[in-house]
C-alpha cells in the first residue's frame, strides 16, 4: 500500500505543477500548498481503509467568531455550491471556516483535479471577503503575516514575567522595555499562547506597573467592564478573552462541536448522493432550529 500512495503521491504532484506552471506547488510528505490569493489551495492524499482520497480544500476565513447567524450562512450557501461545501473547524475558541471537497482517487483525472482545485481556491477567495465583511476574522494571508510578527520578539529586555490563574485557566502578564524605550504589556493564554493583550506605553516605569497590577486585579476578579475601560486603546483580543473569563465559552464549544460534526455528516452524504437535496435541507432547518436554542 506504501508504493501505490508513494506512485499517486508523485503523480498528484506532476498534475499540480503541470496545472498551475509558474506558480510554486510546496510538498511536505503527502500534502501540497498552492498559494492562490489571499487563501492557498491543499491538495492532500488520505487513506481510508483500502480506499485513496483526494482532499482538496482552502481557508476561507480565520478565527471568526462563532455566531449562528454565520452557520446558518454557511449552511444556506452549501444547498447551491456544487462539487465543494463549507464546513468549520474550532480554533482556541474561534471558528475557521474551510471550502473543500474529498474525492477518490480512482475517478481523478488532471482536468478533473484542475477544475476543482482552481474552483475551490477561487471560492474561497471570492466569499472570504463577504465573510469577513459581515462576521469578521481574518484571511489566510493575513493570519500568516500575523503569525510572523508574533515569532518576533517583544522587546529588547523582559522586566517581567507574573503567572497566575484564573478557575484553572493559566495566564501571564509579560512586561518588556522595547527599543523604542517604552514598556510592553503582553498577556497571554499559557496552554495555548495565545496572546490576547499588547499595551505599549510611553511612561514612566511606575506608571506601567501601576497599569500592570490594575490589569491583574481585574483579571483575578474577572472585572470585564473594568478590563475594557483600561484597555479600549489597546490590541486585545477581545471575544477570546473575555467569554472565557465570563465562563460562557466551554457550552458554546461544546454546542458547536456538535453541529460542526452533524454538517460534515450532512454534507457528505449529500456528495456521495446517499441523500436527495430536498432531505438535506430538511435536516439542515432541523439544524437551524438547533442553532435557536
Amino acid at each position: 500500500m506504501e508504493d501505490k500512495i508513494e506512485r499517486i503521491t508523485l503523480l498528484i504532484e506532476r498534475y499540480l505543477n503541470q496545472i498551475f506552471g509558474s506558480i510554486r506547488v510546496y510538498r511536505e510528505n503527502r500534502e501540497f500548498l498552492i498559494p492562490w490569493g489571499s487563501t492557498v489551495i491543499n491538495v492532500d492524499i488520505l487513506c481510508e481503509g483500502d480506499e485513496v482520497l483526494i482532499h482538496i480544500y482552502s481557508p476561507v476565513a480565520l478565527r471568526v467568531k462563532p455566531d449562528k447567524d454565520l452557520m446558518r450562512f454557511l449552511l444556506m450557501e452549501n444547498a447551491s455550491l456544487s462539487m465543494c461545501s463549507f464546513y468549520i473547524e474550532l480554533e482556541k475558541g474561534f471558528v475557521d471556516i474551510i471550502v473543500g471537497t474529498k474525492i477518490k482517487f480512482d475517478f481523478l483525472s488532471k482536468d478533473f483535479l484542475s477544475d476543482i482545485a482552481i474552483k475551490v481556491g477561487t471560492i474561497a477567495n471570492e466569499y472570504s471577503k463577504e465573510i469577513i465583511a459581515v462576521f469578521g476574522g481574518i484571511s489566510f494571508k493575513e493570519y500568516v503575516e500575523r503569525e510572523k510578527l508574533e515569532k518576533k520578539p517583544f522587546g529588547e529586555e523582559k522586566v517581567l514575567h507574573d503567572l497566575f490563574e484564573v478557575e484553572g485557566l493559566k495566564l501571564s502578564l509579560e512586561l518588556y522595555r522595547t527599543q523604542e524605550d517604552s514598556y510592553l504589556i503582553v498577556g497571554k493564554i499559557q496552554d495555548t499562547g495565545q496572546v490576547f493583550l499588547r499595551a505599549e506605553r510611553s511612561k514612566d516605569i511606575q506608571e506601567v506597573f501601576s497599569l500592570l497590577e490594575r490589569l491583574k486585579e481585574y483579571i483575578l476578579k474577572k472585572d470585564i467592564a473594568s478590563l475594557k475601560r483600561s484597555l479600549k486603546h489597546f490590541e486585545v483580543e477581545e471575544f477570546f478573552l473575555y467569554n472565557v473569563l465570563a465562563g460562557s465559552q466551554g457550552d458554546r464549544i461544546r454546542k458547536l462541536k456538535e453541529i460542526e460534526r452533524e454538517i460534515q455528516f450532512l454534507t457528505d452524504l449529500l456528495m456521495k448522493g446517499e441523500i436527495s437535496q430536498e432531505e438535506y435541507r430538511k435536516r439542515i432547518s432541523d439544524i437551524e432550529r438547533l442553532m435557536d436554542l
